[in-house]
């Protein structure tokens, strides 16, 4: 049986956290601790991901945050910006969850379209009932 601190650690692992050199320890520790929070809702809901990668940078006056994730089906990424780092990182979240419900949606459509028993009557029978 795996401790709750060992499915932490693991859970922590697989998200690669990124930010500018003038980052500070409490920042790197707070933005870590809220992309993990954001991390875990998204994975509550859409199920669990092999790899997170969040960079989060200031650019002309704001942030800019990038979010790259990669499972067995998929490898999007998307981008953000803010007034500060949450911020640009909540966009890059919001954008990437959105690609994310997309691609399952499209997947899963594909997969009901090329299930034979979800076919219409008329397409099996030839279009008339005998």
């Amino acid at each position: 049986m795996e401790s709750s601190c060992a499915r932490a650690r693991a859970k922590r692992a697989r998200v690669q956290l990124q930010l500018y050199s003038g980052a500070g320890a409490r920042q790197y520790r707070e933005l870590g601790a809220f992309v993990r929070y954001c991390v875990s809702r998204i994975e509550r809901e859409l199920g669990e991901i092999d790899r997170w990668s969040v960079t989060i940078a200031p650019a002309d006056g704001e942030f800019t945050s990038r979010v790259a994730i990669e499972t067995g089906e998929d490898a999007l990424q998307s981008t953000g910006r803010g007034l500060d780092g949450p911020l640009a990182v909540w966009d890059a979240l919001c954008k990437l969850e959105q690609l994310l419900r997309d691609a399952r949606a499209r997947r899963s459509a594909a997969a009901f379209a090329a299930n034979p028993a979800h076919r219409p009557l008329a397409a099996l029978d030839g279009g008339g009932f005998s």
